[in-house]
């Protein structure tokens, strides 16, 4: 977004949220690539709202474990965006708790300041995280603070991770930069 994405949210609570979240599914099996996009479809609504439409799409999707994701930009964007596992009873799921965010913390690592926001003046550093720890990406996506981050720098656009958690498990996903949007890996 264009500025603080805790200025847009406040804009959002006082208005509308309609729109915030979107859930498809899609599937996956060994040997091929899942891609889950960042989304954005902002509207406006002059003296109602301004509700941002920055979502995952699909929010849902079944891989089979030892695939490959990627994670892309749908369009041209202006925002880094975050993939990033946390537990589902961490994720904020009310307008106070996206502003708090303690659950961000998890990402972290991918800034070259962990007290700024992502941006020109803090850019992206690791585009993998492992556990919270930056990372070459070996490790892939099974447990909480694996994250993955894109950004629209040219050859930033997109990036591509194993899932590596074993069959049965669900990962719980979410950017760190727009924590409302969330979804699931169902792992089979």
């Amino acid at each position: 977004m264009r500025g603080s994405w805790r200025a847009v949210v406040a804009v959002v609570a006082a208005g509308s949220a309609a729109g915030l979240t979107a859930s498809l599914a899609a599937s996956s099996s060994a040997g091929t690539t899942t891609v889950i996009k960042a989304v954005e479809r902002d509207s406006v609504k002059i003296n109602r709202y301004l509700a941002t439409g920055y979502r995952f799409a699909p929010g849902t999707i079944t891989v089979k474990s030892g695939s490959m994701l990627t994670f892309e930009y749908a369009s041209k964007q202006t925002d880094p965006h975050t993939l990033t596992i946390a537990p589902a009873s961490q994720l904020p799921k009310t307008v106070p708790q996206i502003i708090a965010c303690p659950v961000c913390r998890l990402a972290l690592g991918h800034v070259k300041s962990p007290t700024a926001p992502p941006g020109p003046t803090n850019p992206i550093v690791a585009f993998y995280l492992h556990a919270g720890k930056p990372s070459n990406g070996a490790a892939g996506l099974s447990e909480s603070g694996d994250s993955v981050a894109i950004e629209p720098a040219p050859g930033h656009t997109s990036i591509s991770i194993r899932v590596t958690a074993p069959p049965g498990t669900t990962l719980h996903f979410f950017c760190a930069v727009h924590p409302w949007m969330q979804g699931k890996i169902k792992v089979t």
